[in-house]
């Protein structure tokens, strides 16, 4: 803004000189009133247009001026403070406010106000001066969310610590207790010794968990443990986990039922995946009754997500435990209706694990019948990039793609710069590529796909001349476990997309 000193109201208006500098002010405008026996006489700067979307004249014209503009929530004590003013013997004054225009546009306003009484007090003229400062304002209220936000993070850093300190002591003692009385009391019957052996093994386990646990979530909080979203099979990746919990799930006589489509997929981590499925299944078993039923299904939530859903009819959960069940600053730990224990970190790994896949997690549970956890992950793109410059090859395929996987969409490139732009664009859910492509061999186009980001995992199937068998262990090196022959054959083909695809 150009730095421009104010004259005397009563010069105002005869001033013709000073309104032109003045005019200039790319974020300011100004009004001039003098009063006159008949009637005011009002100068308004050209610039309020570009502010407040009025031109001079309906500024002068409209009824109560630039205070019809005043934001309600400020307009009483704006008002308030200038009929103090008027009332009072001061020469100016300085008000801040909100105006709304336009369809609800909003903006603050610095007012700045001279005036030059009459002998008894009254305002006989005024100047003032109107400067947009919504961009400080709203520098100065990113400001103190920031600091809000830095505040509370430190706060929150201090909470964790002393939850922290306290979880990783506190295992400790049962461990060295145990340990003391079998060091010093040699002659303790087996079954005891065996007793506190276990009561030693558990609680080290459960600290090794503890601290796996918070392993990840600090990995995945700082960036540090990168994610590899793959398109994986939902039933298979369900059954591996209720495959691992079947001895904890028999112990107790529950039976874990699986409701999901054979032709569903997801597109996440699977390591991570596992974990969350796993560490969902195990509490639903911890927290079951004796000879009860757990069922997790899955199924297509929307366009875009699957739906995950792990319900159980065991203790349930509070009201107050509900709100702090995905928190790691209020995490807690109650004992299974077995006396099962646990670290109280899993369902914050778990929350952290699917957010960072851009997914939600949340829960219905009631105290004494049971607790549902839903949860959701992106569905992997249905889409087959060719690599090829044959076109006779090329043909075939899609035909055979038309006729057998028609929710696909088929993408294709003559070389292997055109299919590099194409997968950082979109990342297909498989690549068929010829080994000798244009500019660049299946092999460097390979390694250069990963070499852009390690995150693009998509299964490859290389299709090879007789010629070219040899390459087949460099390709196995990349990572690439599938091979056609060329000339293609149709069983083969069809055989071998099938069984990658799924």
């Amino acid at each position: 803004m150009e730095e421009t000193s104010n004259p005397k109201p009563a010069q105002l208006v005869e001033d013709k000189e000073w309104y032109k500098k003045a005019s200039r002010l790319g974020d300011s405008f100004f009004v001039v009133v003098k009063k006159r026996k008949n009637r005011d006489e009002i100068f308004v700067s050209e610039t309020v247009k570009s502010i407040i979307g009025w031109d001079e004249q309906q500024v002068i014209d409209q009824k109560g001026k630039i205070f019809s503009l005043i934001h309600r929530d400020d307009a009483v004590r704006v008002i308030k403070q200038n009929n103090e003013f008027l009332l009072s013997k001061n020469s100016a004054i300085e008000f801040r406010y909100r105006i709304v225009f336009q369809e609800a546009n909003e903006k603050w306003i610095q007012e700045r106000v001279s005036v030059e009484r009459n002998k008894s007090g009254f305002v006989i003229s005024s100047f003032a001066l109107f400067t947009d400062v919504t961009k400080f304002y709203n520098q100065i209220t990113d400001l103190q969310k920031a600091e809000t936000d830095l505040r509370e993070t430190c706060e929150g850093k201090d909470r964790f610590i002393n939850i922290l300190s306290h979880d990783l002591r506190a295992p400790f003692t049962s461990i060295l207790g145990f340990a003391e009385i079998l060091i010093n009391e040699p002659n303790l019957p087996l079954k005891d010794k065996n007793e506190y052996l276990n009561y030693i093994l558990e609680a080290s386990q459960n600290q090794l968990e503890f601290i796996n646990y918070l392993l990840d979530w600090s990995r995945l909080r700082t960036g540090s443990l990168k994610i590899e979203p793959q398109r994986l099979k939902i039933t298979g990746l369900i059954y591996n986990c209720v495959s691992t919990l079947t001895g904890n799930a028999m112990r107790k006589g529950i039976d874990i039922k699986v409701v999901a489509s054979d032709n569903l997929f997801v597109q996440a981590d699977e390591r991570l995946l596992k974990q969350v499925i796993l560490n969902l299944l195990s509490n639903a078993i911890k927290f079951s009754f004796e000879n009860s039923s757990i069922q997790i299904s899955a199924e297509q939530f929307n366009e875009k997500q699957i739906e995950f859903i792990v319900r159980d009819t065991g203790v349930g959960l509070s009201s107050e435990e509900q709100q702090k069940v995905f928190s790691i600053e209020s995490s807690f730990s109650n004992l299974g209706t077995k006396g099962e224990t646990g670290t109280g970190l899993g369902l914050a790994l778990v929350r952290e694990i699917i957010e960072k896949h851009s997914g939600e997690i949340w829960l219905y549970s009631e105290e004494g019948k049971g607790t549902e956890f839903h949860f959701t992950l992106p569905l992997p793109s249905n889409r087959i990039l060719i690599v090829c410059h044959d076109i006779s090859t090329t043909i075939q395929i899609d035909t055979i793609l038309e006729n057998n996987f028609g929710e696909f969409e088929i993408l294709h490139a003559e070389n292997g710069y055109e299919a590099l732009n194409i997968i950082a664009d979109k990342i297909p859910t498989l690549v068929l590529a010829e080994h000798q492509i244009p500019l660049m061999t299946g092999l460097q186009f390979i390694e250069s796909a990963k070499k852009e980001s390690s995150t693009m995992q998509f299964p490859t199937i290389i299709m090879l001349h007789t010629g070219e068998i040899e390459q087949r262990q460099s390709y196995l090196l990349q990572g690439v476990k599938h091979f056609l022959h060329l000339p293609l054959q149709e069983e083969e083909l069809l055989y071998t997309l099938k069984s990658t695809l799924n």
